[in-house]
């Protein structure tokens, strides 16, 4: 099957199509390419995409046939179903979501044919309950809910001040303190039961000490509970799921108690993402008065003051990029690093190479720095290899 030719957009036969890149929440874009001019005279039409069929095409109700009650699998076992749907009908397929059809890629070439268009052929697919969440409360909007220019003129701020390597580099030292601090509370177990557990406390304390610049406590031991931030976090990304696959979204009309819970969550998350900004200003400010902000930054990088000194960003802005890296920057980067630590233990001599680097370049060393980093290719290499390589199949779910 030829990606190329399956999805490349016809008038004749395809008006638009919708694809997923699917880690384990779900991470969605819709690329209409309407207006490119077809690669081939030979463009298969979009019923030739295999999927599910029956009772699964029925609009909004399809895609809850493959959940309870009609099924084994709870909404959370979304990652399950998908790989059962790729294992039976390979790494193009189309599935029923609410009223449209939506093919999913589950080969990374295939994503990277698609992700490679310019932005303006992408639309994010539309999140309803935060869509009704902004419009009931008068929020601003996070990136994930924008497209095309708008989505680009945001993005710009943040983009300078966190993806160029850098900058990136210069945060070093601030991951460093936390990643120790997670090394210690592994040390002290002698079981581990849920890995992804672990990692989540991490990167949440990763995350946290990025953007708000201080210790959330999510990796402290003595609490029995972790840290509200990391509960609200959570709370709304396992929302956010329920909501994608519910096929009667009543909330979108009345408020109802699933809308409500998802409403208290995301304003309880602003009002400590705003505690913070006002705690930053001040402390800035007060540096700034008395003469000691330059010195400060250039012995602690902060993102959040390189925003809010921004003239392009609002506060209320600044408010919502810190919010959506939160609910993209945890998640993701603990599955990333699921990924490679299971890629890592079941192929011994690569884990094997990559320990004798780490031991040529770090060598006796305390610290990590940016040029140890710089100068680890291998490390690297199995990064990116472990985003591609495949990982454990689940056997078909029964139709």
């Amino acid at each position: 099957m030829n990606v190329r030719r399956i999805l490349q957009p016809s008038s004749k036969f395809i008006k638009g199509f919708t694809v997923q890149c699917y880690s384990c929440r779900t991470s969605t874009t819709i690329a209409d390419a309407r207006n490119e001019p077809p690669l081939s005279a030979d463009v298969k039409p979009f019923n030739q995409v295999p999927g599910p069929r029956g009772l699964y095409n029925i609009p909004y109700l399809g895609a809850a046939f493959h959940f309870k009650p009609f099924s084994k699998y709870q909404p959370g076992d979304v990652n399950i179903v998908l790989d059962n749907l790729k294992q039976k009908y390979g790494d193009i397929y189309k599935i029923q979501f609410g009223p449209n059809k939506m093919v999913i890629l589950s080969h990374p070439d295939y994503a990277k044919t698609v992700l490679q268009a310019h932005y303006e052929q992408h639309e994010k697919i539309g999140f309803d309950i935060s869509n009704i969440f902004h419009k009931r409360t008068k929020t601003t909007k996070g990136m994930v809910l924008l497209n095309g220019q708008e989505w680009a003129e945001r993005r710009k701020p943040a983009q300078e001040k966190m993806l160029r390597p850098a900058v990136v580099a210069s945060y070093v030292p601030l991951i460093e303190s936390v990643t120790d601090d997670f090394i210690k509370v592994l040390r002290k177990k002698t079981k581990v039961d849920d890995l992804l557990y672990e990692l989540l406390n991490y990167t949440t304390e990763s995350v946290g000490m990025l953007t708000l610049n201080k210790r959330l406590g999510c990796l402290d031991t003595e609490k029995n509970t972790p840290a509200v931030v990391a509960s609200i976090i959570r709370n709304v990304l396992d929302m956010f799921q329920e909501a994608l696959f519910m096929p009667f979204k009543s909330y979108l009309y009345f408020r109802t108690p699933f809308y409500k819970r998802f409403e208290e969550n995301m304003l309880k998350f602003g009002e400590i993402v705003n505690a913070e900004l006002a705690l930053q200003k001040d402390f800035l400010t007060k540096l700034q008065h008395e003469g000691k902000l330059d010195e400060y930054l250039e012995k602690e990088p902060n993102f959040m003051y390189s925003l809010l000194s921004d003239s392009r960003v609002t506060d209320d802005q600044v408010n919502s990029i810190v919010m959506d890296l939160f609910g993209a920057g945890i998640d993701s980067s603990a599955n990333t690093l699921v990924f490679l630590l299971y890629q890592l233990a079941v192929n011994q001599d690569k884990q094997s190479n990559l320990f004798e680097e780490i031991n040529k370049v770090v060598g006796n060393s305390q610290t990590l720095t940016k040029e140890h980093l710089a100068n680890m290719s291998y490390m690297k290499a199995c990064l990116k290899e472990s985003h591609s390589a495949s990982i454990p199949r689940f056997q078909p779910a029964p139709e």
